[in-house]
């Protein structure tokens, strides 16, 4: 299931398995790096393929990382290497994720047939802006991002009272991982100001679901992303914050079957 592929002159680290149309799954910034049990559900129905971004696992690249434009030319090339454009291609992309998603669909229409879009980043609202990401610690970043603490990643997050007490490796990955999304959402914070004028440019069928207590982008801009895309439908969830995948993963399969039976 795990690959490693060499496209140019970087490594990308995936995970693919399942049969039956494809299904690209774009993953966000914490908490949905792993192969999640989600996943395997899909896979009865899908080929499904997870990469890293790059900067995040053994995938290289973080370093280089200069705007979303570079994720979506990436992602472009992943695409192509895959052989992922020689047949209708369903694109999942949570939060970071589904920035880069919407960012492709809309700038490469022909490319994405279906596009579900779990909580994406990409927009500001200046009545709403998004919660603050970088710097905070697990247990205060856990508050944001997940409804339910209990939730057993929002759990383990919280009982990490000291960094520097994790193992070594564990930290260097984290902060290779937080170096390459900053590179990226720091600064204009986590949205693209072209974004909103590009979506309108969207053909895909499109879903978007929204935890209805996201503390980190709030409901808003589920709604302004319906707004801008041709035909998207909305889906708030009940008693779940922005880790939608982790917290409700059912109604993303919900949605996701919806949207392409």
């Amino acid at each position: 299931m795990n690959e490693t592929l060499v496209i140019g002159r970087e490594t990308v680290e995936l995970r693919r398995k399942g049969s039956g149309a494809p299904l690209l799954y774009l993953h966000g910034g914490i908490g949905d790096t792993d192969w999640l049990p989600v996943f395997d559900e899909w896979t009865t129905r899908f080929s499904v393929v997870q990469p890293l971004h790059p900067g995040f696992g053994a995938s290289t690249g973080g370093e280089r990382l200069d705007g979303i434009e570079d994720l979506v030319f990436h992602y472009l090339d992943v695409i192509v290497h895959l052989g992922l454009d020689r047949s209708p291609l369903t694109i999942v992309g949570a939060s970071f994720g589904g920035w880069i998603a919407a960012e492709l669909a809309a700038r490469y229409p022909a490319v994405v047939s279906r596009l579900l879009l779990v909580a994406p980043a990409g927009l500001w609202i200046d009545e709403a802006p998004p919660n603050e990401l970088f710097g905070r610690e697990p247990g205060d970043l856990a508050a944001v991002l997940f409804h339910r603490l209990d939730h057993p990643v929002a759990a383990m997050m919280t009982a990490v009272s000291d960094i520097a007490s994790l193992p070594e490796h564990l930290i260097l990955q984290q902060f290779k991982a937080m170096e390459a999304l900053a590179r990226v959402a720091w600064n204009p914070y986590f949205h693209d100001p072209k974004l909103e004028r590009l979506l309108p440019r969207v053909r895909a069928k499109t879903s978007i679901v929204w935890g209805a207590e996201d503390r980190f982008f709030p409901p808003l801009y589920g709604q302004r992303f319906a707004e801008l895309i041709p035909g998207a439908s909305l889906h708030l969830v009940p008693n779940t914050g922005h880790l939608v995948v982790l917290e409700c993963p059912e109604e993303v399969t919900r949605q996701l079957l919806a949207m392409t039976n």
